[in-house]
């Protein structure tokens, strides 16, 4: 498993702050990894897996495969555990400078990461990036009842 110093985990919870949610939880380090992430993908590059993140915690994880779309789409489930993101550059970048703005203004907090950044399908799913927020005591409390 990941050191708990470094981390990114990520997780499916139905009714998360009141609605079906995945679940992006980092510390600082994890958080410039996905923000870099976002800049490849704003920058135009085609598809993006989070599996091959580095920081990736190896137990408390969902399969997240993010593309560059002409539409932003959002953040759809495909199948247990298998999610598909897919937005449009300017919407990849938008993201980017919301995860940048988590580390300049504190040590923790969370953006939405979803329809309410607007123009994105309402079907889709809400993400939570949380920086600092949500302890290894929490991943091993609900992740499994949850993601398995």
């Amino acid at each position: 498993m990941t050191d708990t110093l470094k981390y990114i985990r990520t997780g499916f919870y139905d009714n998360f702050k009141g609605y079906d949610t995945v679940l992006i939880s980092v510390d600082i380090n994890g958080l410039l990894e996905v923000e870099n992430a976002f800049l490849k993908l704003s920058q135009g590059l085609p598809h993006f897996d989070f599996s091959t993140l580095k920081l990736l915690d190896t137990k408390y994880h969902v399969v997240i495969k993010a593309y560059n779309d002409t539409n932003n789409i959002g953040l759809k489930q495909i199948d247990k555990g298998k999610f598909e993101w897919r937005l449009a550059k300017g919407k990849w970048n938008q993201f980017r400078e919301m995860v940048t703005v988590l580390y300049r203004n504190g040590t923790s907090g969370h953006q939405y990461l979803d329809t309410e950044t607007g123009d994105i399908d309402l079907d889709s799913l809400q993400v939570v990036l949380s920086l600092n927020e949500y302890p290894l005591s929490f991943w091993a409390e609900h992740f499994d009842t949850c993601n398995s």
